[in-house]
């Protein structure tokens, strides 16, 4: 009875941002942020939803258009689009909620982080493509606790991309069952650093390896 939505997003056909995966939850919550840059404005920003499935291609769940011409030029703007599938128009598939600002390219450089996130675009546009990697479980772990097991967490980092898993307490064989999206800037690809850590309330968590 619950899906595991990402939403894309796409300008010109080309996808400029994907959000992370959230699971079982029809009420997700992102609170992510994108500098687009966009050429024409005339050109809608397509928003699809999809519910992530494990070896098995993603369900579609709905799409929305954003019309970027009737956007307030630096202005913050909260908007509900409603979600359709072309094949079935009248079904309700849910909203979406975004906070967009359209803001002139040469007041993006005012402020460092504005910068950062557009310099991180610039660095999107050469997207190789994207490396999902599914945590699926741990065997026979480390016991870090003086109960003779462990609470253990993976970290993974790819560049400046970092994910957290989730903490399983209280196991050496954890089950995880998480997905994490890493977007691939080199031909080479790059390392992506794993490390596996038991979560110790109010003292500094163990790193297990």
């Amino acid at each position: 009875g619950t899906s595991d939505p990402y939403v894309k997003f796409k300008l010109g056909g080309k996808e400029v941002f994907r959000s992370k995966t959230i699971h079982k939850n029809l009420n997700p919550v992102w609170e992510e942020k994108a500098c687009i840059l966009i050429d024409n404005l005339r050109e809608a920003l397509y928003i699809k939803v999809f519910d992530y499935d494990f070896g098995l291609q993603d369900d579609f769940i709905g799409s929305a258009f954003l019309d970027l011409t009737s956007l307030e030029l630096n202005r913050q703007t909260d908007v509900t689009l409603s979600l359709k599938d072309p094949h079935y128009p009248d079904h309700d598939l849910g909203s979406i909620l975004l906070s967009v600002l359209l803001a002139p390219r040469e007041e993006q450089r005012e402020t460092t982080q504005t910068l950062r996130l557009s310099d991180l675009h610039r660095k999107s546009q050469l997207w190789r493509g994207i490396v999902s990697v599914t945590l699926i479980e741990g065997r026979e772990l480390k016991a870090m606790d003086a109960n003779g097991l462990s609470d253990p967490y993976v970290k993974f980092r790819l560049g400046h991309q970092k994910y957290k898993s989730k903490i399983v307490p209280k196991t050496l064989n954890p089950q995880w069952r998480e997905q994490f999206d890493f977007h691939l800037y080199e031909e080479r690809g790059g390392i992506i650093d794993i490390t596996v850590w038991d979560k110790d309330a109010g003292k500094r968590d163990d790193f297990i390896g």
